[in-house]
């Protein structure tokens, strides 16, 4: 066994810029392969490249002297544990190990990783020693069944402790695909994920749950970039160039004609909030269809908004983009104002009651109805109707559910939540690696319809809009809670920073 690590291949992952995103079925597939190529006891090869990963990852975060407490369980990435815990007691570090689990039976190279652990005299402890630092070594990417009461109190006792934590391969606890805690997780400072980039690492619980990351290809980088990812993320640098510069000779008509169509009785706002997004975002021009009640608070607010509640023939026939939904209810009037948008060959933004609307049509009729030039943003909820599923359903696989609905309904589709999911007309889905819990309030999807709408009116394509919409929403968020300090905002906050984040 090699005495040091400091040939190993592994670097920091930087969530700002473009990552590939595998399945870990992807990974197991490589691995599986990395095994047989390596011979008879490939696999304990393959587990000593992990444990030397993580070693060069101690010595360059935590170096020694260290007291380590390494958690262990019973597969083969305890075995990483075990490896790691020898290699450090030979480096310099005072090592523990705890076992979790079944340890009687374990696997042949999982075997040969504790017999090396056992050989370097590494002590096995048997309740929580002092420590500082933690080594998650419990489960790897295999696992997708509920935690049993044992683990879960474990992990309980592990996010307790107070000490940093660094998790082997993904935080115990936390699905590889989806990211969702199942249903808690090991809330890792650090990750060294091997091989190559998890999504869940990126998604859902996996954004509070991963820590910094780091990737170790484990000398399988080749094989790698032969693998198509399930999503890439989206880099900050590249979205942020989305928007086209402006000529100088320029008027209202170059950057279109936004129609927000909504705002039932008793959804007025929905349907406002949307027109005022799209106005502050750039469009040309902005009309609103709704009800006639609705007309002085929309001016009130913003001007700029032409409101009608006459025929709405005319202005589907005048505007550029037509964003259809937010406040539009379940009503004669929001569905005849559906088919009379579904009739138009315009670009189309879909959201809320209007996703609702087609998510209640025949299978056959959705059929007819798919497009490539409309956009839908559901969220977890609208989505599971649209599919004719539940919401756990698609929380617990959002890359499939995203992919499903865009191979039914064509277009882009933008799936909402903690990572956002964009799939484009050629199947190709992106995520924006990134959540802010401030989002988490009543008007805030409409908003970001109003975003994509105004953005889709200036020129940019249906995937490149609800990129850069997403990022915008999400910025401004961030940059209003930073000069607020508080932990909350509202729809009409936000709207107020968007004109900023595009002018910066």
């Amino acid at each position: 066994m090699p005495a040091s690590a400091t040939t190993a291949d592994l670097y920091p992952i930087d969530k700002a810029c473009q990552q590939p995103l595998y399945r870990a079925a992807t990974i197991r597939q490589l691995e599986q392969q990395a095994i047989a190529g390596l011979g008879h006891n490939g696999g304990f090869i393959l587990m000593q490249r992990a444990a030397e990963a993580l070693l060069a990852l101690l010595q360059q975060l935590w170096p020694p002297p260290c007291t380590i407490l390494v958690y262990a369980g019973n597969g083969n990435n305890g075995g990483d544990g075990y490896l790691l815990a020898a290699l450090a007691r030979s480096n310099g570090y005072d090592v523990r190990l705890y076992l979790h689990g079944d340890h009687t039976a374990l696997g042949s190279a999982a075997r040969q990783a504790a017999n090396a652990a056992a050989a370097a005299s590494v002590p096995v402890v048997s309740a929580f020693a002092a420590a500082e630092l933690l080594i998650d070594a419990l489960f790897g990417v295999g696992l997708n069944r509920p935690l049993d009461k044992t683990t879960s109190e474990l992990i309980q006792q592990i996010n307790r402790s107070g000490k940093p934590v660094l998790a082997v391969d993904i935080p115990s606890g936390l699905a590889a695909d989806s990211g969702a805690a199942l249903p808690l997780a090991v809330k890792a400072s650090c990750t060294l994920s091997f091989i190559g980039l998890k999504a869940g690492l990126l998604m859902q619980d996996g954004l509070d749950h991963s820590g910094k990351l780091w990737v170790s290809p484990l000398q399988l980088a080749t094989e790698l970039a032969a693998q198509s990812p399930a999503c890439s993320s989206l880099a900050a640098a590249a979205i942020s160039t989305l928007l086209p510069v402006r000529p100088a000779n320029s008027h209202k008509g170059l950057f279109g004609h936004v129609l927000v169509i909504g705002g039932d009785y008793g959804f007025g706002g929905a349907a406002i909030l949307a027109a005022q997004a799209a106005v502050n975002c750039g469009a040309g021009l902005v009309s609103l269809y709704s009800r006639s009640e609705h007309s002085s608070a929309m001016l009130g607010r913003q001007p700029e908004v032409m409101v009608s509640s006459n025929d709405c023939t005319t202005l589907l026939q005048r505007a550029s983009v037509i964003a259809i939904g937010p406040g539009l209810g379940k009503q004669s009037w929001g569905q005849a104002l559906m088919a009379q948008a579904l009739a138009s060959n315009k670009p189309l933004v879909l959201d809320a009651d209007a996703l609702n609307f087609i998510a209640s049509l025949p299978e056959a009729q959705q059929t007819r109805l798919k497009r490539q030039n409309w956009l839908l943003t559901p969220h977890p909820g609208e989505a599971a109707r649209l599919l004719n599923c539940s919401t756990a359903d698609i929380q617990q696989d959002r890359l499939a559910a995203v992919s499903r609905l865009q191979q039914r309904y064509g277009g882009v589709v933008l799936l909402k939540g903690a990572g956002t999911l964009i799939c484009d007309q050629n199947g190709e889905v992106s995520l924006l690696a990134a959540a802010n819990p401030a989002l988490a309030s009543g008007g805030m999807g409409d908003v970001l319809t109003g975003i994509i709408a105004a953005l889709l009116a200036q020129g940019l394509d249906g995937s490149a809009a609800c990129q850069l919409a997403a990022w915008l929403h999400l910025n401004a968020a961030a940059s209003l809670l930073q000069q607020q300090r508080q932990s909350w905002l509202t729809a009409t906050d936000l709207i107020s920073q968007l004109k900023l984040q595009l002018i910066n």
